[in-house]
């Protein structure tokens, strides 16, 4: 019986101290987490509902160039961003004034200010590609026709209104900067949907 107790002893102590030692028990090393800032510009178009935009005398599709700043987490994937646009639009009702600098022709233009929030979920080989999904929300800062750098020349808006959207793009990190592509679809407001080409970078 002694003999059989020694040798449970034994046993047990040789279990525990494999258990100590093996290195499969040790705790994964984990992964730095990223937080941080990048910028972005892109270009695109953008398209409006139709019948708006020919109550205010526009193209229904125009292009656009804008900046946006966006602070990611590696832990949670998740991203916030603001950002601005600039829409030129394709004008049916231009018109011309006469100014100190001779004759001038109006054109007519547009800012957009928004914000999003949602994931981005990296992928594939090293998670060097990504996958977005955000919600958004827009507001137009100005919208107008009229004649560039003139402070006393005739003006009128358009009145085109921003709204709530959704996200949905694709990605790739080449290291120092990133290039992707993005699809925004409107659920309200004057706007239907947008495409824009993406390149950002850390900062």
């Amino acid at each position: 019986m002694a003999s059989h107790t020694q040798l449970v002893k034994t046993i047990t102590t040789f279990f525990f101290g494999a258990l100590l030692a093996s290195p499969t028990m040790a705790a994964e090393p984990k992964e730095p987490v990223y937080t941080g800032w990048s910028w972005s510009g892109h270009a695109g178009t953008i398209n409006f509902d139709s019948k708006t935009a020919y109550n205010e005398y526009i193209e229904d599709s125009a292009w656009i160039i804008g900046f946006t700043a966006e602070r990611y987490s590696s832990d949670s994937n998740l991203t916030f961003l603001v950002g601005v646009d600039y829409i030129g639009y394709s004008d049916d009702l231009s018109f011309d004034q006469y100014t100190t600098d001779g004759w001038k022709e109006s054109d007519a233009s547009a800012a957009m200010a928004y914000v999003e929030f949602g994931p981005r979920i990296p992928f594939g080989v090293d998670n060097t590609n990504y996958f977005v999904a955000h919600a958004g929300l827009s507001g137009i800062l100005y919208s107008e026709r009229g004649i560039g750098y003139c402070s006393n020349c005739y003006s009128e808006d358009i009145d085109i209104s921003g709204g709530f959207y959704g996200v949905l793009g694709v990605g790739h990190s080449f290291g120092s900067f990133d290039v992707g592509l993005q699809f925004q679809q409107y659920f309200n407001g004057d706007i239907d949907n947008s495409l824009r080409l993406r390149v950002s970078s850390s900062f």
